[in-house]
């Protein structure tokens, strides 16, 4: 059976590095930190997302949205809200 080879002592030690170096893995790293935080702020800021107040639901595109309010639901919705509105009554609760 063949045994792990042992660490070198010397290869533990860390060797002294350069502030141009050390100035360099900085750079790099903030540069990686920007570019992450631009995917983050891609994925969530540039979402064409839109909220439909009467219904209270998110909608992921115009196009979906489009299709919503053309829809049954919130339709029906949009007549209960404007008869609350029109009898002097806030909106029914259920």
């Amino acid at each position: 059976m063949k045994r792990p080879k042992s660490p070198d002592p010397l290869e533990s030690i860390p060797t002294p590095r350069s502030q141009e170096e050390d100035e360099e893995e900085e750079e790099e790293e903030r540069k990686l930190a920007s570019v992450h935080r631009a995917k983050r702020e891609r994925r969530q800021g540039s979402s064409s997302a839109t909220m439909c107040q009467v219904c209270n639901i998110q909608l992921n595109s115009s196009a979906q949205a489009q299709i919503h309010y053309r829809g049954k639901t919130h339709q029906r919705r949009l007549r209960r809200l404007a008869k609350a509105v029109t009898t002097g009554r806030d909106a029914p609760i259920y």
